[in-house]
């Protein structure tokens, strides 16, 4: 009877510790409660909360394309506040540019790297929601100056969602990567356009076009090409230009009263748009006809452009139809189908030269009436 008198006597105080600990922990979270903040968040393991090139740094798949950021003194510029857009080729697409270690960009002019490498940055945020749906041929200013072109396929006519993007050409692998300054998409190639070249310089410098030139200056559709206005050439090498006919020799015959120039040579000019061999397959996507057609100028004929990519091999193709204006029955006068790239997409000051591997109109054809 005495033991259960002692352990009524201890228990209140049992009761008074458990309340006193109870008490201590609440004080504890109503503490750490207080020293909360609405705008305190907690950094997760996350790729996105990093600066634009400490991103780039940190990822194995960009680790030439951060050496050249470092090599031309950007990296400091690009964790600054922003915001930045850039687009970030992979070691891969260095690789084909020749470019296989980092070492490589201690060969190079260090001003001509810091133009092209600033050339794939953009001093302003760019989302793919931002971009024109179904643009071609947009353009944006780069971080030094010279503008750079944007083709996107996001909508069919017939049904369906397209999600294409090239910019000068190349295509955007992977899109919209948040970084804490801005945006980066990953591209499939590097930029590199002729940032003081003109086409007209572009294709004098060229001997292989040198009968294609000669035809431009006969028929006075060369001093244009030296001017602002911009341009897409679709230029027949030499050989090219013999398969319809027309050689340096028989230049030298042709009376040009007698033949329409601006079919003749103007066949080959597209005034007023750059339009890389990308934009055949933006064009097959998003036109009910798949391809992109213009009147020649001082002509009743005019131009398809179209293509696409070849499957499997992912070589973008394009082709070049000639056609009459009758409104009746068009008649294809010629046409060119080609999967030939690597000369391709040469980017100037004032357009933009690709390589047609042949002619497309012979001088019959373009006989006045």
């Amino acid at each position: 009877m005495k033991k259960l008198n002692n352990f009524n006597h201890n228990k209140p105080v049992l009761r008074m510790g458990k309340v006193l600990f109870a008490l201590i922990v609440g004080l504890q979270l109503l503490f750490f409660a207080g020293c909360k903040h609405d705008d305190l968040s907690v950094p997760l393991p996350n790729e996105n909360i990093r600066p634009a090139a400490d991103f780039v740094k940190n990822n194995y798949e960009m680790r030439l394309f951060y050496a050249a950021l470092k090599k031309t003194g950007y990296t400091e510029q690009l964790n600054g506040a922003g915001p930045f857009t850039v687009f970030a080729p992979t070691d891969e697409a260095f690789n084909r540019q020749g470019i296989y270690s980092t070492t490589d960009f201690d060969k190079m002019n260090v001003d001509s790297l810091k133009k092209i490498i600033g050339y794939h940055i953009l001093p302003r945020k760019l989302m793919v929601n931002d971009m024109p749906s179904n643009g071609v041929d947009i353009r944006y200013a780069t971080l030094t100056g010279p503008e750079l072109y944007l083709s996107r396929a996001a909508f069919n006519p017939n049904g369906g969602v397209e999600n294409e993007l090239y910019i000068d050409g190349v295509e955007v692998i992977r899109k919209d990567v948040v970084v804490a300054n801005g945006i980066l998409h990953l591209m499939d190639n590097v930029m590199k356009p002729n940032f003081n070249k003109t086409v007209q310089q572009w294709l004098a410098a060229h001997p292989d076009y040198s009968v294609f030139v000669q035809g431009l200056k006969k028929f006075n559709l060369w001093d244009q090409l030296a001017i602002g206005t911009t341009f897409t050439i679709f230029a027949p090498n030499n050989k090219a230009l013999e398969d319809v006919g027309i050689t340096e020799a028989s230049l030298n015959t042709l009376e040009t009263g007698k033949y329409i120039g601006d079919r003749l040579f103007g066949a080959y000019i597209l005034y007023g748009r750059h339009f890389f061999i990308s934009d055949s397959q933006v064009f097959s996507l998003i036109n009910n006809n798949g391809a992109y057609n213009y009147f020649l100028k001082n002509d009743s004929h005019y131009m398809n452009f179209g293509g696409g990519k070849l499957y499997p091999e992912f070589k973008l193709g394009y082709s070049l139809t000639l056609r009459s204006g009758n409104t009746i029955s068009d008649v294809i006068l010629n046409s060119v189908t080609s999967n030939l790239t690597a000369k391709n997409d040469n980017l100037c000051s004032n357009g933009i030269v690709h390589h047609l591997i042949r002619g497309l109109v012979t001088p019959e054809q373009a006989i006045k009436k």
